[in-house]
């Protein structure tokens, strides 16, 4: 990964694919607008550019112009990396909590390096999906991968029923009654469910058993449903692999 210490400023491009070291990228709109306005980037600072597909760049401010309210930034390419998605892929699927909880669970499973998120509908469920705004969620995945470094930004799928999840051959349920996670299963995938604070109906159970999905714990206490979230993640992943690139092309 870029060193971070020389880079003052990372920001976000649509696609790096065609980029090269001798040809200089341009950042315009709000990512330019936070880096000249809010950051106060300045000539000849460093950056780096992520564009979610993989490929991180680094590179220098060569040159700021616009309008004092819509600025663009010319970036002087230095290096390109790209990076083969990480594996385990782990996705993560809970009951929605309320208030701000949610926001600042996706912000922190961006920055576990979680694949991907989707609101779980579960019998108890007390938010309903059609109270989110999932563009909303996006760009918190956004912010966070630009605060993380990371090559892919988590992706925010739509809700998916209880029912539908556990079909998923990867599925797992999290529950106090399973058995303790093994960080050495052997998957290159996992699909981790979090039911809703009321916990699992008696119907759900019985679905459970019915199809013999695995139940695992990750904690010996009871969590609140963000807390079970980022616990999950932190376990799991934690057996992946360092970011390494595959590739790189250098000026």
């Amino acid at each position: 990964m870029p060193d971070p210490q020389q880079i003052q400023h990372w920001m976000m491009f649509s696609d790096l694919t065609q980029c090269t070291p001798a040809h200089p990228i341009t950042i315009t709109d709000a990512e330019a607008h936070h880096a000249v306005r809010v950051k106060r980037v300045r000539l000849n600072d460093k950056v780096g550019v992520l564009d979610s597909n993989g490929r991180i760049a680094k590179g220098s401010i060569e040159n700021i112009a616009g309008s004092k309210s819509k600025p663009n930034l010319t970036i002087k390419i230095s290096s390109i990396d790209f990076y083969e998605p990480p594996e385990p892929k782990t996705e993560i699927y809970t009951a929605l909590p309320k208030g701000d909880k949610l926001d600042r669970m996706i912000d922190q499973l961006s920055q576990l390096g979680i694949d991907t998120y989707r609101p779980l509908l579960c019998d108890r469920s007390q938010r309903k999906p059609e109270t989110i705004r999932l563009d909303k969620l996006d760009r918190i995945a956004i912010e966070a991968a630009k605060q993380c470094h990371r090559p892919y930004k988590l992706k925010i799928d739509d809700p998916i029923h209880i029912n539908d999840a556990i079909k998923d051959p990867d599925a797992i349920i999290a529950d106090a009654s399973g058995s303790s996670y093994q960080c050495n299963m052997p998957a290159l995938r996992r699909v981790i469910l979090i039911g809703p604070e009321g916990g699992w109906s008696n119907q759900e159970r019985d679905l459970f058993a019915a199809t013999n999905v695995q139940a695992v714990r990750f904690g010996v206490l009871v969590f609140r449903i963000e807390a079970a979230a980022c616990a999950a993640a932190a376990i799991v992943n934690s057996q992946s692999q360092p970011l390494i690139p595959v590739d790189s092309v250098e000026r």
